[in-house]
């Protein structure tokens, strides 16, 4: 007898289907976790719009059950709307979430679209349902800093400078006068078969003008940024987008750079719960420092605080400002570049005196203080022996040597202490850092889908909403995730 496969049931099959939507999914199902979390929140009071129907009018759809469309989504690695539309049509388990409901992806864009605040504040808020569920916080939290770089949802082409854009509204008037001049021997041959060859013409002007007037905008704004003052990593050449206005270039690992977003967050030690986050349009690590930390303090509510970075974070003046407020900031120095030459002495064989506040040289003088620049908040000490020193060509090149020293340059040299003390600090920061940050671009492939600051911020804020409660599943189970939410959050209908 010949063997034979098994088959599925014929589709004329009449079938018995589940009696009820509810048997549609399995007793522990993650629908069921984000239904139960999206339920408890006060829609309204985090700042949903259409929270509160009018009482004329089509009834609009309720923000919480988007809301939960799109927690499912982004759990699940789909964040576009049309695919979320046809999730609606076909994920048995979407049908349960949603009651069967089945939103139009315009719908479904604009939620995400209109509520950037809201999405911010729902992830807020869920951070102090982390510490009240006591997986953040204590008596003396561990929290470790860092950035990574999202591309925008533009073009590195779309970013141009002053010049580009000159050259590019030059080539546009070009064209432009090329068009006209079609349109004048079309209206000079008055030919019927001409019409449609007007249409394109001018069709082909109006987006070659909505392009000047980006350029133009783009113009307006470099030219507003020119007197702003740069800092040392600012790129050279200021560039503004086309695309996407507040994205900027960034220099990313392996590439040659990406237009996109400097995102911070501040995640803690115990479990590798995001406590805070930003999205910036910084180039580099070196202005977040205390920004981050305090928002994580305020986010904790710790009077006391370990705050571990890399060198990237290292600013003397924002090491001190954390210090002033209860938290301590442990951030490895970066080897210090010789900038006076390969075979002259390094600024570490200065030996800084707090007491006379002098500098000793590897030939023994003393470096006084000659210079104190408050713009950089910086002091230069230097001393006159150089001219007579048999030591000066190990040292410079100049009539002196000049030894910069910053007003928080102490602050910085005890963070640095704090590294060098205790190596596992980096060890655990490197752990605890990068494992959310791996977790976000999985779920965000490509970078972000909206466009300017104040929308992406939304949609950061929306991605790390998710990535905390499955995290808090992947740490308490089912059974005790539900239960803290029954207890923690109050259904908004009781």
């Amino acid at each position: 007898m010949a063997g034979k496969h098994k088959r599925g049931l014929a589709r004329t099959q009449t079938a018995l289907l589940p009696p009820a939507v509810e048997d549609y999914v399995g007793a522990h199902a993650l629908v069921r976790v984000i239904d139960l979390y999206v339920d408890g929140l006060d829609m309204a009071g985090l700042g949903f719009k259409k929270s509160v129907p009018l009482d004329e009018g089509r009834p609009p759809y309720a923000p919480d059950d988007l809301l939960k469309l799109y927690l499912y989504g982004y759990w699940n690695r789909v964040r576009s709307s049309r695919r979320l539309e046809v999730e609606c049509q076909r994920n048995v388990e979407v049908m349960w979430l949603l009651g069967t409901l089945v939103f139009d992806h315009k719908t479904i864009a604009d939620f995400r679209r209109e509520n950037a605040r809201a999405f911010k504040a729902a992830c807020t808020q869920f951070v102090q349902f982390l510490r009240a569920a006591q997986l953040v916080g204590g008596e003396a939290p561990v929290v470790a800093v860092d950035g990574s770089k999202f591309k925008a949802n533009a073009s590195k082409a779309s970013l141009v400078s002053a010049e580009q854009a000159a050259k590019q509204r030059a080539r546009i008037e070009q064209r432009v006068a090329e068009y006209l001049a079609q349109l004048d021997e079309a209206d000079r041959q008055e030919a019927a078969e001409g019409e449609p060859d007007r249409a394109r013409i001018e069709a082909a002007l109006e987006q070659l003008r909505r392009r000047d007037e980006r350029l133009q905008q783009a113009q307006a704004q470099l030219a507003a940024q020119a007197d702003a003052a740069q800092d040392q990593d600012q790129e050279k050449t200021p560039r503004v987008g086309l695309t996407d206005p507040h994205c900027v270039m960034l220099r990313a690992s392996g590439t040659t750079g990406i237009a996109g977003y400097n995102v911070q967050q501040a995640v803690d030690a115990e479990h590798k719960l995001i406590v805070a986050h930003e999205v910036t349009t910084e180039r580099n690590d070196h202005a977040s420092l205390e920004p981050m930390a305090t928002q994580a303090q305020q986010a904790l509510g710790a009077q006391s605080m370990t705050v571990v970075t890399d060198t990237g974070y290292m600013n003397g003046a924002q090491v001190s400002a954390c210090e002033a407020k209860g938290i301590t900031p442990i951030v490895p120095m970066a080897q210090a570049a010789n900038t006076q030459g390969a075979n002259l002495y390094p600024k570490t064989q200065f030996i800084y005196d707090p007491a006379t506040d002098t500098y000793r040289c590897p030939a023994g003088e003393r470096l006084q203080r000659y210079k104190r620049d408050r713009t950089r908040q910086t002091d230069y000490y230097g001393t006159s022996a150089c001219a007579g020193c048999a030591s000066k060509p190990h040292c410079t090149t100049g009539k002196q040597r000049s030894i910069a020293r910053s007003w928080f340059a102490d602050a910085a040299e005890r963070a640095h202490q704090r590294a060098q003390q205790d190596p596992r600090l980096m060890r655990l920061r490197s752990a605890t850092a990068e494992h959310p940050f791996g977790n976000l671009k999985a779920m965000m492939p490509g970078g972000f889908l909206l466009r300017t600051l104040p929308k992406v911020k939304g949609e950061m804020a929306l991605a790390v909403l998710t990535y905390n409660l499955k995290r808090t599943l992947g740490i308490l189970g089912f059974e005790q995730l539900m239960q803290k939410l029954q207890m923690i959050i109050v259904p908004s209908g009781a």
